[in-house]
């Protein structure tokens, strides 16, 4: 399989992820079901043994060492410029691949015209999917996200109307706004087209930014139906700390301003200050009353609230680690 010209490019971008690298990279093999495949790790300056561990348990991967922490998007755009195959893949440290999940894509992005990326159906180690795909940010998710867990009992077709989704059983496959990053198929046509991933966004929302790229251009975003990798949802962000919440707001910013207008900032910021302040004032005294979720609710509550206050900060750029 890795002496054959590649049919696919995986590139997943490591920084002091090592305990989460080894179950990813051996799952591959199972994943890929005989489909000609290079893979990159591309180092990003980690401090925890990553590199030697890649060179000696998997000889067959590229390790690219970035010296630095580079980020998502700039580690990526190292490999993305030279990837051989007629298809890349972006995968994240903190997944699982099933057997045949990734000939699955591949085989489902060859036969449908103008797909120019895919994502499978994300799960936690249970199978329980977690956040897969959803549309394109709007003021009205945050809004609607207010409803919480009362938008359970709505029809489908309105629960989709949501920033971020997480698959119902039984849904098929379909056209969306843009797939989750930690398992994001890109067919080599269309990443020609639309370019390699926006350096600014340092983590989070590069994947949304090329999704919307993409479809500016005429090319179609698809959740696979079907088609399973677990995904250890946080386990490699949170190797960042409390960098991570900043990170995201600011990344929220970057993107705002780039599809929609600066003039667009405040607002937004105005919506996800309600929406995380009612929150968490509700998670706030739901904490109050005693039982098994109260450390959950206390511990949402002060996230929330976090988020809220981010809000009202004009500049929240953290300093990446290091």
């Amino acid at each position: 399989m890795r002496d054959m010209k590649p049919a696919l490019s995986i590139i997943i971008v490591n920084w002091n992820t090592r305990d989460l690298l080894g179950p990813c990279l051996a799952s591959l093999d199972a994943a890929l079901a005989g489909l000609p495949a290079q893979t990159y790790v591309v180092d990003n300056g980690s401090s925890d043994g990553s590199a030697a561990f890649v060179r000696r348990e998997f000889p067959w991967v590229e390790l690219v060492d970035a010296g630095r922490n580079l980020g998502f998007a700039a580690a990526n755009n190292l490999v993305l410029g030279r990837a051989a195959g007629s298809t890349v893949l972006l995968l994240n440290p903190d997944t699982v691949c099933r057997p045949g999940s990734l000939a699955a894509l591949h085989a489902f992005l060859a036969a449908t015209p103008r797909a120019g990326a895919v994502g499978p159906t994300l799960t936690d180690t249970d199978g329980a999917p977690t956040i897969t795909y959803g549309n394109l940010p709007s003021p009205r998710y945050h809004l609607l996200e207010l409803l919480g867990p009362y938008r359970r009992r709505w029809p489908p077709c309105l629960r989709r109307v949501t920033f971020t989704r997480v698959p119902d059983v039984g849904d098929g496959t379909r056209k969306v706004g843009y797939v989750a990053g930690a398992c994001m198929m890109i067919a080599a046509d269309a990443l020609r087209d639309v370019g390699t991933l926006d350096e600014r966004f340092f983590l989070y929302f590069e994947e949304t930014d090329w999704c919307a790229r993409a479809a500016g251009l005429g090319w179609d975003v698809y959740h696979v139906a079907g088609v399973e990798v677990v995904h250890l949802e946080g386990r490699a962000a949170a190797r960042a700390g409390d960098f991570a919440l900043a990170q995201f707001q600011h990344s929220y910013r970057l993107f705002v301003a780039k599809h929609r207008g600066a003039r667009q900032v405040p607002l937004f910021r105005a919506v996800m200050f309600l929406e995380y302040g009612l929150k968490g004032a509700a998670r706030r005294l739901l904490a109050l009353r005693p039982g098994p979720g109260r450390a959950r609710n206390a511990a949402l509550a002060d996230i929330f609230l976090r988020q809220a206050r981010l809000q009202l900060r004009g500049d929240v750029a953290p300093t990446p680690p290091r």
